[in-house]
């Protein structure tokens, strides 16, 4: 597949999700400094905006 396939597979998958409701991730107080850590580091991996904004803070 060259660049622009690839771009229109994507681009119909995702018009196949209108509508979709994605379910959320509750954190909640972390036991342990270590644990928080952790946390942020899945959550960068999730949302790169999300996980700086946090890692700002």
């Amino acid at each position: 597949m060259n660049t622009q396939e690839v771009i229109a597979l994507a681009r119909e998958h995702l018009r196949g999700l209108v509508g979709h409701r994605f379910d959320i991730l509750e954190v909640v107080k972390p036991v342990s400094p270590t644990v928080a850590v952790n946390l942020v580091k899945i959550i960068s991996k999730l949302s790169p905006l999300v996980g700086n904004l946090i890692e700002f803070k």
